[in-house]
C-alpha cells in the first residue's frame, strides 16, 4: 500500500474531521462519541479495504483481482451494518441525524475508494505492465 493512499485517506478523515467539529459547535449534538468512533472505523476500514485491494491490484490473475475487489466491497458493506445495528441496539437516543452522517460517511469512503482504484489501474494501464483485461 502506497504512503500516497495512506496520506490521503488520512487527509480526507481531518476534513470529515473538522466537518464534524463545525457541526458540533452549531448543532450541540448529544452523542458526539458515535460520530468520531464512525469516523474513526471507517479510516481504519479504509485502510484494511485498501490493503486488500491494492494486493488485488498486484496480482497478476484476473479472477484474483476480481475477488479482491469484489469482496472488499462486500466486506465494507457488511461491518457498516454491523456498526450501524450496534448503534441501534446501545445507544438510548436513536438520532436520524446520526444515521444519515453515517450513511454519508459510507457513501465518501467507497466513493474514495473507487477513486483510488481507478486512479492506480490508469497508472498501471500507462506503464509497459500486460493487461489481458484491456
Amino acid at each position: 500500500m502506497s504512503v500516497k493512499f495512506i496520506s490521503r485517506l488520512l487527509a480526507l478523515g481531518l476534513v470529515v474531521g473538522l466537518m464534524n467539529i463545525v457541526f458540533f459547535y452549531i448543532t450541540n449534538e448529544l452523542e458526539q462519541v458515535w460520530y468520531w468512533s464512525a469516523l474513526l472505523y471507517y479510516i481504519i476500514l479504509g485502510l484494511v479495504i485498501g490493503k486488500r485491494s491494492h494486493n488485488a491490484i498486484a496480482n497478476d490473475s484476473n479472477s484474483a483481482f476480481f475477488l479482491g475487489i469484489m469482496s472488499g466491497t462486500g466486506i465494507r458493506m457488511l461491518f457498516s451494518i454491523i456498526f450501524i445495528a450496534i448503534y441501534l441496539i446501545v445507544s438510548d437516543i436513536k438520532s436520524n441525524i446520526f444515521v444519515g452522517y453515517y450513511l454519508f460517511l459510507y457513501l465518501l469512503f467507497t466513493i474514495f475508494e473507487i477513486y483510488e482504484l481507478v486512479h492506480k489501474l490508469r497508472t498501471e494501464k500507462n506503464t509497459n505492465k500486460d493487461n489481458a483485461t484491456s
